[in-house]
């Protein structure tokens, strides 16, 4: 592994159609894997950009339902007899040996849906978010650029997703990046469970993400709609397009989706009451 930098640097040959070549050395985004494993055993192995690992791993795995809100996993650390070419790469998260028999739809990447019960499984997990919160076209809007200026990574090498936690006055509460577009959700609402005094699991009108907008700076599908709808967050805001089965779970669980969000105007495709005038 590297050092658990986000970034490295490879050597490029850029080519001008007017003939002209170049070589420089420029920064490229870095993925790898990252193996969650418990009481020894490999639980999940999730491709992403180094940083932030905890953060990645809480949010996966609440998201997936391996750990209540208020868990804070102690022993989530890396395991002291790991080989050279694992460390950085791999976190024991210190779960029931028997957890490791579950989610073995997991093991692919951190997709939310791969070969899983889909939405009949969210249902045993979720209620429809029945929140007041409401927020101007305005504050909507402008959070597309709000996430970019935080893209300190991005605009080095132009390569990884964002995703941010904003709250009803638009004050970024925290952004991540990563090569994984659901990585970088997990990674933000992995900070919140760390950070936030949250006891509330999401009824109406409480806990931390009740109160929060999730911004993310490419298209909106399926797996993030989930990972919104089982943290209790009621206001999604995309960069681009959402797809057909992200809007049907948004309308099925009282999720305000907006998407194709710049140049000062944005679609709503679910539950328009929440933007105000």
């Amino acid at each position: 592994m590297r050092d658990g930098s986000a970034t490295c640097q490879r050597r490029v040959q850029r080519i001008a159609v007017d003939g002209a070549r170049e070589t420089l050395r420029d920064a490229i985004a870095v993925e790898e894997p990252l193996e969650l494993r418990t009481q020894g055993r490999p639980l999940v192995v999730v491709m992403r950009t180094p940083g932030h690992d905890r953060e990645l791993a809480r949010g996966l795995l609440f998201g997936e339902g391996l750990i209540a809100r208020q868990e804070r996993l102690p022993q989530l650390a890396a395991p002291a007899d790991l080989r050279p070419e694992e460390r950085g790469n791999v976190l024991e998260t210190g779960l029931p040996a028997s957890s490791g028999d579950a989610p073995r739809w997991l093991a692919a990447s951190a997709c939310g849906v791969c070969g899983k019960r889909a939405l009949a499984d969210l249902a045993l997990r979720a209620q429809p978010l029945r929140t007041s919160l409401a927020v101007a076209v305005a504050l909507i809007a402008s959070l597309p650029e709000r996430l970019r200026a935080a893209q300190e990574v991005f605009a080095r090498t132009g390569g990884l997703h964002a995703a941010g936690l904003f709250d009803t006055a638009g004050a970024l509460l925290v952004a991540r990046e990563d090569i994984g577009r659901h990585n970088a959700v997990d990674k933000v609402i992995g900070w919140a469970l760390e950070t936030a005094q949250d006891g509330d699991e999401g009824d109406e009108g409480g806990g931390f993400f009740a109160g929060v907008l999730l911004c993310v700076s490419g298209r909106v599908g399926y797996e993030i709609v989930q990972k919104a709808i089982v943290a209790g967050i009621a206001i999604i805001v995309a960069v681009s397009a959402p797809s057909s089965l992200a809007i049907d779970l948004a309308e099925r669980f009282r999720v305000t989706l907006c998407g194709f969000t710049r140049a000062g105007r944005f679609n709503v495709y679910s539950h328009l009451s929440r933007i105000a005038d």
